[in-house]
């Protein structure tokens, strides 16, 4: 049987002084890493909290929007009661079922309907 060679890697074994520089170098990045998570992450001006701030921000868009858009609808509706009879006599038949003199106010009862 032929033996295959295979190939050793021998390591190098470093000094103790080489270890703890090395050891020092991990901890200063994981340090720095820590710090960046801890500051852009996490704190009050992180990744996170500025997301949800836009998301509040599009909210509060969107409300102050309908209630424009609210407020012109009732200004229109102010405009209307304040000039135009014919609107006021409508909403006075319709919404307080008011009437003319002379005039005859039918209410329509419907029958509850059998099941």
């Amino acid at each position: 049987m032929m033996r295959k060679k295979t190939a050793r890697v021998r390591y190098k074994k470093h000094s103790d002084a080489s270890n703890i520089r090395h050891l020092y170098w991990i901890l200063a990045v994981l340090s720095l890493i820590t710090i960046f998570i801890l500051t852009f992450v996490i704190s009050d001006y992180g990744i996170y909290q500025v997301y949800q701030l836009n998301q509040q921000k599009r909210r509060l868009h969107t409300h102050i929007e309908n209630l424009k858009i609210e407020q012109d609808s009732l200004l229109v509706e102010k405009a209307r009661l304040e000039n135009d009879l014919d609107y006021i006599e409508k909403l006075a038949r319709e919404r307080y079922r008011m009437a003319k003199k002379g005039e005859k106010v039918f209410r329509v009862i419907e029958r509850p309907s059998k099941k």
